[in-house]
């Protein structure tokens, strides 16, 4: 497939519809928007008061300089003192008020970004596994920090204008009428047709908005991804394409932005040409009533005043800011889509604290399945001793990485159960578990922080002395003295500067730390090169040495002193025993990968 194509193809995924939602209604999601404002009820009371009280002072210059007219008209005298002197007071007053609003909206408007953001990632930590291998990084990310700067960024800017623009506006349709009923009807003849613009525009917005979001998303996770395999991307000579796929996502989000911005400008001409004829109208019509004596030209000027700052001019507004809303509206979803996903390995009601474990591990006629209907583990039955080594070895998808997750209970299976010390895993407190399960993967997930901070990441509270005797007895120690400075040298993103076998004992010193009674080892001593191999198999030992662990290696060799091999193919355990029992069956799968790999590393 072309460069043209796949570009093509991935606008193509971007503008199809991710589903409907009980968010689609403005009504529903206004009303979730409330309730998680309000935790700052007092800070939104004293806004709306002061808000009142800024719209009241608005309504004074029109009433001013109304009179200001009637008397000259009438040939009566102007004390242009206190005219002024009101004005420049009432003004002064106005923005003294208008700063306030400014500063408690911002006030408001940073809390709630502070404590959504929070909370979206409070509940990322409690969501499991599945949950973010279904979604790319970048869209995570997304959502935590720039879905509720949009909401936030909506309440700072437009929602106090808006509260302000509804009170005024309400007020002086009570003194328009009041003035003239006529005229009244007539400033707001365009009315209608500004409420149908508004409705046939709100459906593409949205859909625009989301297109956006789910751009800048798809951005985001590209620019992760492709940074974070950077030599990938120069050992194919890549970077030319890279280049091309960047910007024609950077040029396609400016394209859709201004496709929104359009929008909104359209709506706001045409909102600004019909609010011209209705002032028109008033104009010609009020001006006639003058000359008939039925009102005072001051009046009208008060009148013309009002129609244009506080009937037409909410409007407007109100349009512009139709673009903010929009985006808000869809952010709003995502989050609290996010908020709504239901952990499904989460702790019951009556769960109770994991006592301290033994390592008995009992797997009972075992089946989980990812998509309805296909199973990946079917019926597995394990009986592991305290302190014994199971090996897992399998082509890839046998299952074996499944079962890892499982007895880490990322998941919980459809069918069966797994038991620790006779205690099923559904039955106590995920994290009572977990505190006491060390995991090793071979991908060894390290953090752009300290030598020290990574170690002590599974028990913060550790000395640094016993850092240290777990460096020791993960054959790491002599490699971290030789760095810059020492434990406290920072590791660079993923451990970018550390070797992969340098990273695995880093990870494998981090679990001998944690001291955990139950240890899996995923794959944790694949692609390396024998002399590394032998460091890491040594402190592997060391790591395994009197608990119950389950180790899955690609590479037999390392498994050869296993208590017991378990030999899975599609989800099955098709031999189980020992490496010297299970060698004997030349045909049996055991066998034949011993055989290639033992004659791949001779030649």
């Amino acid at each position: 497939m072309s460069d043209a194509a796949l570009i093509r193809k991935r606008r193509e995924r971007r503008r199809a519809p991710e589903g409907s939602s009980q968010y689609d209604s403005v009504w529903v999601v206004g009303k979730r928007l409330a309730k998680e404002l309000k935790p700052f009820w007092k800070l939104q009371v004293v806004v709306l008061i002061v808000t009142l009280l800024q719209a009241g002072f608005g309504f004074l210059p029109p009433v001013i300089l109304g009179d200001i007219v009637n008397r000259l008209q009438s040939g009566q005298p102007v004390d242009t003192v206190r005219y002024f002197l009101y004005i420049v007071g009432f003004a002064t007053f106005a923005g003294l008020l208008s700063y306030l609003v400014g500063f408690l909206t911002q006030r408001l408007s940073w809390s709630f970004l502070l404590a959504v953001r929070e909370k979206l990632y409070d509940h990322m930590q409690s969501l499991p596994i599945a949950y973010f291998e279904k979604n790319p990084t970048g869209k995570l990310v997304s959502n935590v920090m720039n879905d509720p700067s949009t909401v936030q960024n909506l309440i700072s800017g437009n929602l106090n204008t808006m509260a302000s623009d509804f009170v005024q506006l309400a007020i002086v349709l009570i003194v328009l009428f009041s003035i003239s009923w006529k005229l009244a009807l007539l400033s707001l003849v365009a009315t209608p047709v500004y409420i149908y613009n508004l409705a046939s525009t709100m459906t593409p917005l949205n859909t625009k908005s989301d297109e956006i979001r789910r751009t800048r998303d798809e951005m985001y996770g590209d620019m992760q991804e492709k940074l974070t395999g950077i030599q990938v991307v120069k050992g194919f000579g890549r970077e030319k394409w890279e280049v091309r796929s960047f910007y024609s996502l950077t040029r396609g989000l400016m394209g859709l932005n201004l496709d929104l911005s359009k929008m909104g400008t359209r709506m706001w001409t045409f909102a600004e040409a019909l609010g011209g004829v209705g002032q028109a109208l008033v104009l010609y019509f009020g001006g006639q009533m003058c000359l008939r004596g039925e009102m005072q030209a001051g009046t009208l000027v008060m009148f013309l005043l009002y129609s244009v700052h506080y009937v037409y001019g909410p409007i407007v507004r109100f349009l512009l800011v139709l673009d903010p809303i929009s985006r808000a509206q869809a952010a709003i979803y995502r989050i609290f889509r996010t908020l709504d996903t239901v952990n499904k390995v989460s702790d019951k009601d009556d769960a109770l604290d994991m006592p301290e474990i033994t390592g008995h591990v009992q797997v009972r006629g075992l089946w989980f399945e990812y998509l309805p209907e296909t199973p990946v583990l079917k019926g597995i039955d394990l009986d592991v001793r305290p302190g014994e080594m199971i090996a897992f070895v399998g082509f890839s998808g046998s299952g074996k990485t499944t079962l890892a997750n499982l007895l880490m209970r990322h998941y919980d299976p459809k069918e069966g159960q797994i038991l620790v010390d006779g205690v099923d895993l559904r039955d106590v407190r995920v994290r009572s578990y977990r505190d006491q399960v060390g995991y090793v993967i071979q991908d060894s997930a390290l953090f752009n922080t300290t030598v020290l901070e990574n170690i002590k990441y599974g028990r913060p509270d550790a000395t640094f002395d016993q850092v240290v005797e777990a460096a020791k007895a993960a054959n790491i120690h002599k490699m971290i003295e030789g760095l810059s400075e020492g434990y406290y040298t920072r590791l660079g993103e993923k451990g970018v500067s550390l070797s992969q076998g340098e990273k695995q004992r880093m990870s494998m010193a981090r679990a001998i730390l944690a001291d955990p009674r139950i240890l899996i080892l995923d794959e944790a001593t694949s692609s390396l090169d024998s002399q590394t191999e032998a460091l890491v198999q040594e402190a592997l030992d060391r790591l395994l040495k009197g608990r119950t662990s389950f180790v899955i290696a690609h590479r037999l060799s390392t498994i050869i002193m296993a208590d017991r091999i378990v030999v899975m193919e599609n989800g099955v355990v098709t031999a189980m025993g020992k490496h010297a029992d299970l060698i004997k069956d030349e045909e049996a799968l055991y066998a034949r990968m011993f055989r290639q790999q033992f004659a791949a590393a001779l030649g």
